[in-house]
């Protein structure tokens, strides 16, 4: 008994050693041990963004438990072609916008309440990567604006938004993700961040946490 336990635990200190991509390889053997260990890494930050996208707890929660599933299900599918942050982030996307498409109407949403949470549940809170002068931590205040300012955004331009800001994910990786090119992306963020602004802006946003217009 001793010794299975050893082995057990000698297992699971492997695994956690293994990159994202070879926890991967190990689903496709039906490695549960893996699939927990990829739940563990990324569960925060894919429910953050579902959350992000629904606006609901039980739908985001819901959500994240579909797109484990389908990892879980699409391993063998992977080829090795994208990074898997990349590979997963665009499952989690598809799956928020079939629930959303799949809504009769947009529910209504306090999106100050969404980013709270969100800030709570990562291990630090959320930094805009553009804040000027220098990045720093947005208060509970900030977020409240922010969130009412993404309320006011499709959910196109909230998608984006997040993956660029929340998750800080690259260009490259975003036009992956949703399967766009780069320049057309390019412009699509330029412009949901240019109708952010305008919002916040209406809103009383401070004028030294405005958003700088590069995207490199």
């Amino acid at each position: 008994m001793a010794l299975e336990l050893e082995l057990s635990k000698s297992r699971s200190a492997k695994i956690a050693d293994l990159s994202d991509e070879d926890l991967l390889m190990r689903c496709r053997e039906q490695d549960e041990l893996a699939l927990k260990e990829l739940l563990s890494r990324h569960q925060i930050s894919i429910y953050n963004l579902l959350y992000r996208m629904l606006g609901c707890r039980e739908d985001a929660e819901e959500a994240l438990a579909d797109v484990f599933v389908k990892v879980w299900r699409s391993a063998a599918g992977f080829k090795g072609k994208s990074r898997f942050k990349t590979w997963l982030y665009r499952i989690a996307a598809n799956t928020a916008r079939d629930m959303l498409r799949a809504r009769k109407a947009r529910p209504e949403v306090a999106f100050e309440d969404v980013l709270l949470e969100d800030a709570a549940n990562s291990a630090e809170n959320v930094k805009w990567q553009t804040v000027d002068p220098e990045p720093e931590l947005v208060d509970s205040a900030a977020l409240a604006l922010l969130g009412k300012a993404m309320e006011r955004l499709s959910d196109d331009d909230r998608l984006i938004i997040s993956l660029y800001h929340l998750d800080e994910c690259s260009l490259p990786e975003i036009a992956e993700i949703l399967g766009q090119p780069r320049g057309s992306l390019k412009v699509r963020l330029f412009r949901a961040r240019q109708k952010l602004r305008s919002h916040l802006a209406a809103l009383g946003w401070e004028n030294r946490n405005e958003m700088q217009s590069d995207t490199n």
